[in-house]
């Protein structure tokens, strides 16, 4: 199954989030459910298809370590640098260009995750595009929102929501181009790196910057709903375990839709 229509709907939802916030802004309750339910279904993502498909590639842990710091030192490197562009930003009370280099960043990166994803196996591919499709809709509402409440024109912010969304698409393909052919190590690698954005993303932008003092059970609620969903697509949906043939459990046996719910089950059983 080819991953374009996938990638293509994602940066689809990243282009409608531009539009709608040319004439919408949600309010900070909207933004806290919605944004909750991002990071229930982000969180998803890493935990039942990310995580265990990299294990089950059997590259070095050590690889795979070295690989999830150095995506956490990117993504503080990022961080660090998104804030410098913001304090001038805030000095000369321009366009909110700090949050649209941290966006536009942050999209590329998605992308080449996803295009990473569809390497290793179709699964994974999917679920991330669906994952970061939802996160870039809302990421591309909030920096829409920003352009739109500095007296940005409505055109001025379409056209930036819109590259920022079509970077998904970049960076999906560079990330194909580059690792087609590519071992499964490196993939695994590749994806760990991935995983620590991805939790970056959840902590440092979906879930911080909607705390609310006087937060809601229903915020909460959103992030289980969020994560249910994933859980539900991945148990009950196309079964999208690899290839007996290309890749084998540790015990001998494929990782397959029902090895994926069990294993889920087990790692919310633990966390309870």
């Amino acid at each position: 199954m080819p991953f374009l229509p996938y990638v293509a709907g994602a940066a689809a939802a990243g282009i409608a989030g531009g539009v709608l916030a040319t004439f919408w802004a949600p309010g900070r309750w909207v933004t806290s459910y919605i944004q909750h339910f991002a990071a229930g279904v982000v969180i998803a993502a890493v935990a039942l298809k990310v995580a265990p498909d990299i294990e089950h590639t059997g590259a070095s842990p050590l690889l795979v370590m070295g690989g999830f710091a150095l995506g956490g030192a990117f993504m503080i490197g990022v961080k660090w640098l998104t804030m410098r562009i913001e304090a001038r930003q805030r000095r000369t009370r321009g366009q909110p260009w700090g949050l649209t280099a941290a966006a536009a960043i942050d999209t590329a990166i998605d992308g080449v995750i996803i295009g990473t994803g569809f390497a290793l196996d179709e699964g994974v591919g999917v679920i991330l595009s669906l994952a970061l499709g939802l996160e870039l809709l809302f990421l591309t509402l909030s920096v829409g929102s920003s352009f739109r409440h500095e007296e940005g024109s409505r055109g001025t912010t379409v056209a930036v929501t819109s590259g920022i969304s079509l970077l998904l698409l970049a960076g999906a393909a560079g990330g194909m181009a580059l690792l087609k052919g590519a071992s499964e190590t490196t993939l695994a690698v590749m994806l760990s790196f991935g995983a620590a954005a991805l939790l970056y993303l959840v902590t440092e932008e979906l879930l911080i910057e909607t705390r609310l003092p006087e937060e809601t059970l229903l915020s909460t609620a959103m992030f289980f709903l969020g994560f249910l969903a994933v859980f539900a697509l991945v148990s009950l949906g196309p079964d999208w375990g690899p290839d007996p043939q290309k890749r084998k459990r540790v015990g001998g046996s494929p990782r397959t839709r029902n090895t994926v719910t069990s294993e889920a089950g087990l790692l919310l059983t633990r966390a309870s």
